[in-house]
């Protein structure tokens, strides 16, 4: 008896050693303790069971956002061979970004942090379902994925959806949102959800609104939408019993409406991800809980941290399954509030450069090996603890593959794991790929890791601080196109043609929206039909204005042929133009401004954010006619405004160097251009 019980006893022994020793294996550079002062210190560890049959809820997708506004305008003007590429790392699954959810700005003709976006109803019933180029790059999108979800959204909305005030909440709406559904139909595109007004409840909802959603839902079933999600509210989460989830249990009716909770920066603005907080309405109300929008994507260290931890938090935190970041790409002119935010910079369509901002490989670190409709692994998702980050788990329904995505952001020093697979997940070799958050090398962004092979359904694994790995049985290559074209400033001289949007290329509208006439290659109208719904600043002056260029413009003319409906009506070019970083992404102009109104009289301005604008000079009136030449000279401080070829003005101010060109109407009425140049 004591020679079995010795034999028992050792064969333990044995078997544990042996399951040490593979442990121990398959730890790529793998140390078990720290030294401190000479001495061993043990690691932070964590015992992680994924359980196949453990499934919890779908997940839904990790999305971007492309609007809020004018952000991707400069996307469609780029060369073929590199636009290609950019929607290359944006869309094609397991290549970049690989976004699961494209969100689309429903265009407005008003501003939205960095440009306007032109409605396809500027008054009700006259319908242009080709206008802006949502529905292109959504297109694009679809080609590469055809299971990308599609999802719109408005921020402003055309002036005649107001019923002519500033009224969100309309009839008239719920008819705009079902024509742009049928537009993007007639564009073969079918769209998965669709929200209300971005953040247009900041005080939380009313019986009106509760009634708004209700008759949308009706709308959507009566014109064949009965597949369109409705996203409530795309606001923010509130905690005073105000909040959207409050009021679902009482309102069948509205919750039956209602298909997901769509919050914004659940886990703070800007983004943090340390602490992400939810109503508990909503947790009980059993509908899907999507961060909606979270941002902006700088490109510090600390914003790829914070993005890094909210993919994971929100799902542990607050239970969301959706997660949309803003926004998409930075795709605009120079001096904008928000530029250089978002997984790819493209902002020189003239040189063809192009810049993938780390931000691209974060997100890639989820979506490039998880599929929408995967579900996550219940038990399998949390924090390890005492700071050292947290990891999120995911299988196909199927349980044929499996991914977790574990973050150090915060982690003092490494920390070791022990992950079981079990409940019929497949034992096969897993993937390792990692990210070093905020390096600036490339080389340390999505590197593939060496490869690990568990033992019985088991392995183990060192992880680093400051890092993002995924674990994966997906065998994504993630290949990458080659570098972009040198940047270069854009070069002039510059004339205006139509672009596939049929808006001038590189014009970007910043309020109001400029489109060329039908058949014409040479003259575009500012097309906005009276004052919109805004999004923000309603009590503001505001004008339909556009702009181009880039950060080296400061001496140049820029010029146009201009024709006015009425003498109370008027025209104006921009020149050193720049919309200040200072003031949150809000309404900002900064830049001297030539305006001739129909009766011939005219002036020169100096326009600044909280300011009242200065004449710099006026002119008498003049003859001119419905239809004139303008142009507005800048070198050195020398400003000079013509009128059909002759001097009209002429000042001297050195107060801005340099900035970008435009153009701008006086009012919410039609302006025609012709012949917009730009030239040294």
């Amino acid at each position: 008896m004591l020679l079995r019980r010795r034999a028992a006893r050792g064969a333990a022994i044995a078997l544990l050693a042996g399951l040490l020793a593979g442990l121990i294996a398959a730890t790529p550079a793998t140390s078990l303790a720290a030294t401190s002062g000479g001495r061993a210190v043990a690691l932070h560890h964590t015992n992680i069971t994924i359980n196949g049959a453990a499934q919890g809820p779908a997940f839904q997708g990790v999305g971007a956002i492309s609007g809020g506004g004018g952000n991707s305008r400069l996307l469609i003007d780029y060369p073929a061979s590199q636009r290609q590429q950019i929607l290359d790392y944006l869309f094609k699954p397991g290549y970049g970004a690989s976004v699961q959810i494209l969100k689309l700005e429903i265009g407005g003709d008003a501003y939205a942090t960095d440009g306007a976006e032109p409605s396809v109803e500027h008054s009700g019933g006259q319908l242009d379902c080709t206008a802006g180029y949502e529905f292109w790059l959504a297109k694009q999108a679809r080609a590469l994925d055809p299971a990308i979800q599609l999802y719109g959204l408005q921020w402003n909305a055309p002036g005649w959806v107001g019923n002519g005030g500033q009224n969100a909440w309309t009839t008239n709406d719920i008819k705009y949102l079902i024509d742009w559904l049928g537009c993007a139909a007639k564009n073969h595109l079918r769209i998965n959800y669709i929200g209300a007004w971005n953040e247009h409840l900041p005080q939380g909802i009313t019986p009106h609104v509760i009634t708004w959603f209700e008759h949308l839902r009706s709308a959507l079933n009566a014109h064949g939408y009965r597949r369109v999600k409705i996203v409530g509210v795309d606001s923010f989460a509130h905690e005073n019993g105000s909040d959207v989830s409050n009021y679902l249990a009482a309102h069948p009716a509205f919750r039956a409406a209602i298909g997901v909770l769509g919050y914004h920066n659940l886990c703070r603005y800007p983004v943090i991800g340390n602490v992400c907080l939810v109503p508990a309405a909503a947790r009980r109300s059993g509908k899907p809980i999507w961060v909606s929008e979270f941002g902006a994507l700088r490109q510090a260290p600390g914003a790829v941290a914070a993005t890094a931890r909210t993919l994971n938090d929100a799902y542990i935190k607050v239970g969301a399954t959706g997660l949309m970041s803003w926004p998409l790409v930075s795709s605009i002119p120079a001096d904008l509030p928000l530029e250089g935010r978002g997984l790819v910079t493209a902002d020189q369509p003239w040189s063809g450069h192009y810049q993938v901002n780390e931000m691209t490989w974060i997100l890639a670190q989820t979506a490039a090996f998880t599929k929408a409709g995967w579900v996550h692994v219940r038990g399998a998702s949390s924090e390890f603890g005492g700071g050292y980050g947290s990891y999120v788990s995911y299988e196909a329904r199927g349980r044929t593959e499996w991914t977790m995505v574990a973050q150090t952001s915060t982690a003092p020093r490494a920390q070791t794991i022990t992950v079981h697979l079990a409940g019929g997940l497949p034992h096969r070799t897993v993937r390792v790929w990692s990210t070093t958050i905020g390096s600036p090398r490339r080389a340390d962004w999505l590197v593939r890791l060496a490869d690990v092979h568990p033992r019985a359904g088991t392995f183990g694994y060192t992880l680093n601080p400051g890092r993002i790995y995924t674990f994966t049985t997906v065998d994504d290559q993630l290949a990458r196109a080659g570098p972009s074209p040198a940047p270069r400033p854009m070069l002039l001289p510059y004339t205006a043609l139509p672009d596939a949007s049929n808006e001038p290329r590189y014009l970007a509208p910043q309020d109001g929206a400029f489109e060329y006439l039908p058949s014409s290659t040479t003259t575009f109208e500012q097309t906005a039909v009276g004052r919109p719904v805004f999004w923000q600043s309603t009590s503001a002056a505001r004008f339909p204005y556009a702009v181009l260029g880039d950060g080296s413009l400061s001496d140049y003319t820029v010029s146009a042929s201009v024709t006015l409906d009425a003498t109370s009506h008027s025209a104006g070019l921009i020149a050193r133009f720049s919309h200040p970083k200072t003031d949150g992404g809000g309404l900002g102009f900064n830049g001297y401004q030539f305006i001739v109104h129909g009766d011939g009289t005219c002036g020169l301005f100096l326009e600044r954010v909280g300011m009242a604008p200065v004449a710099l000079g006026t002119c008498s009136p003049s003859s001119v006619t419905s239809s004139f030449d303008l142009s507005l000279s800048v070198h050195g401080a020398m400003l000079i405004g013509s009128v059909n070829g002759s001097q009209v003005v002429s000042v001297t101010d050195s107060t801005l160097g340099t900035g970008i060109a435009g153009i701008s109407a006086g009012g919410w009425y039609p302006v025609q251009f012709s012949n917009l140049q730009l030239t040294s």
